[in-house]
């Protein structure tokens, strides 16, 4: 995965016994027979250490290509290679340049196209292989695929990708928004250079350290660029994102051509950018290809506080299905063409064509009045008089994340990173630089199927600054669990992909469009939805200037107003489906 450090068997006895269990459901054909270890030439003469995995029997076979940079992965991916074998697949496991025992320098990203491809030649070239490839991996290993698939050899048939998407500027960044918590940990974890001390407490110290361009130098003693590019190029318009790999990344689904099986999660932080890469593919390949949707985060596991029954999944055991079908011919029962998702609340799954549906959309407008001891969240604009709400931001004061899909940290336990998915929230009144708003008991079930839209009519005494948004479901007991959040800072408001001008107390209007989600609202539970103006460390604290945020040392406090009511426009834009 992007950013893992499996280092307890624990973990890797887990996969045995679900592999054990796919075994008892999916009968094995072979068993493993041998492994070779090798380095492979690329084409600038740097050698990558490649393990080859072979099955017992006679060849040629079908190979299963999987790229990693996690040298740290060594046993797991021992296991799940031998277990390909056994269903009659050669895998070729190869370490990242400059990971591992390979040689070369580690650069994220940078090199993974041209290796990956060299890789592939290689493979072609050999005896043992029958003339049908297909790759699989999640998220670096996911990556691993896209970055090359525009450029295929006939003998890759089919792609498995997991939690990895196309769109790493909407990935990394949410209207101007830096996901510290993410690529910040990320950063730290896979840095390539040995240092003392716990590396957890290293990505503590990290997140507070401003200006934050120094982070790099103040820990590690040396500039790390990738990073630097990460932090400072916040809009998307600029030459690191409009030119160069990520631009090459965003463009290469609509040139696949093979069909590809996805997983994601409603709690990872790659969903979005695998939706867009799942919608930018032709109607030809949609049409023979999969994209799974689950409860789940990073790890393809659920998380968080709520209970997912029925949301068992094991994504290795559809690999070898879909392989089965793609390498050898055999027949699959599975429906393609759909987008499969997980109605959190509803405990079913749901196949749609294309993309989710809405048969219509609810408004939900934000009141001064009082509701549950909240502001309302009234489904019909008639406030006799518009009025405004307000609230102080202090930078130095930033509201803790609590829960959301924008989160990484965890999967370090050393790094004592939030949980993500959805969690139980802090119950109204606990801070005063949050406005809540919630509406009346819902008379029947509502299924958000979709993409919910906070619209917002707001102001600042300042050049810029940030607003945030969650949107909850609060269950009968007044237990109130998240359902989506966003962000957006004024000067890239409304998904603008060059900084916008603004003067301090001008009223604008905001849209932050959330992460799409299927999750059935029950019959008797209430929305709200909460606004403020920071959610740490999910995201950088904004520092309520104009500048850079990376390149602000000192931070200044911000007046906020929120306007409600008839002549403004804020409200909640919900999609539901029957």
């Amino acid at each position: 995965m992007e950013k893992e450090n499996i280092k307890n068997n624990d973990y890797v006895q887990d996969l045995i016994f679900q592999l054990e269990v796919i075994e008892s459901e999916l009968e094995t054909t072979h068993s493993f027979h041998s492994l070779i270890e090798t380095m492979v030439e690329m084409r600038d003469g740097i050698k990558l250490f490649t393990r080859v995995y072979f099955p017992s029997g006679q060849g040629p076979w079908p190979v299963i290509l999987e790229r990693s940079p996690y040298p740290q992965q060594k046993e797991f991916l021992a296991v799940t290679s031998k277990q390909f074998t056994k269903y009659g697949f050669v895998v070729v496991s190869q370490e990242c340049r400059g990971k591992g025992d390979s040689e070369g320098i580690w650069t994220p990203f940078e090199n993974e196209r041209n290796d990956g491809l060299d890789t592939l030649q290689w493979i072609i070239k050999q005896e043992w292989m029958n003339s049908n490839i297909a790759m699989y991996g999640h998220s670096y290993g996911g990556f691993e695929q896209w970055i090359l698939a525009d450029q295929l050899p006939e003998e890759v048939k089919t792609l498995f990708i997991g939690v990895f998407g196309t769109e790493r500027y909407a990935q990394m960044y949410m209207n101007g928004m830096f996901r510290h918590e993410i690529y910040t940990s990320w950063a730290v974890e896979n840095s390539g250079v040995s240092i003392e001390g716990k590396l957890g407490d290293i990505y503590q110290n990290a997140l507070k350290i401003r200006p934050h361009i120094d982070m790099d130098i103040q820990l590690f003693g040396e500039k790390f660029q990738w990073y630097r590019e990460w932090i400072t190029n916040v809009g998307k318009n600029s030459n690191y994102w409009e030119q160069g790999i990520w631009n090459l990344l965003s463009k290469i689904p609509k040139k696949l051509k093979v069909p590809l099986f996805l997983v994601g999660g409603w709690y990872d932080h790659h969903l979005d950018g695998m939706v867009k890469g799942y919608q930018k593919l032709s109607e030809d390949v949609k049409n023979k290809s999969k994209f799974v949707i689950g409860p789940w985060i990073h790890t393809l596991k659920p998380g968080g506080d709520l209970e997912y029954p029925n949301s068992n999944y094991n994504s290795f055991k559809e690999a070898i299905k879909w392989f089965n079908h793609h390498l050898k011919k055999e027949d699959y029962s599975e429906p393609k063409g759909v987008v499969e998702t997980y109605v959190i609340r509803n405990a079913q799954w749901k196949d749609w064509e294309g993309w989710l549906k809405s048969s219509h959309h609810l408004k939900f407008y934000l009141d001064g009045g009082k509701s549950y001891g909240a502001n309302k969240l009234a489904l019909t604009n008639d406030s006799p008089e518009p009025s405004h709400l307000s609230f102080q931001y202090d930078p130095e004061m930033p509201v803790k994340t609590r829960g959301g899909e924008a989160l990484l940290a965890w999967i370090s336990p050393d790094f004592r990173g939030y949980p993500p998915s959805s969690v139980l929230q802090e119950p109204i009144g606990k801070r005063n630089d949050i406005l809540s708003f919630v509406s009346e008991a819902l008379e029947k079930d509502m299924i958000i199927s979709g993409s919910v839209k906070v619209h917002l009519s707001a102001s600042t005494d300042v050049e810029d600054t940030s607003f945030t948004v969650k949107l909850m479901e609060v269950f009968q007991n007044g237990e109130a669990y998240n359902i989506r959040d966003g962000i957006t800072s004024i000067r890239y408001r409304n998904g603008s992909e060059k900084p916008q001008g603004y003067q301090p107390d001008s009223i604008v209007e905001l849209e932050i469009e959330l992460w799409a989600i299927t999750w059935a609202v029950k019959k008797g539970s209430r929305l709200r939805l909460d606004i403020s103006s920071s959610n740490f460390p999910a995201y950088h604290i904004h520092p309520n200037k104009k500048g850079e945020w990376a390149e602000e040392g000192a931070t200044i406090i911000a007046n906020q107003k929120i306007y409600v009511g008839k002549g403004f426009h804020s409200y909640v834009e919900i999609p539901i489906t029957n």
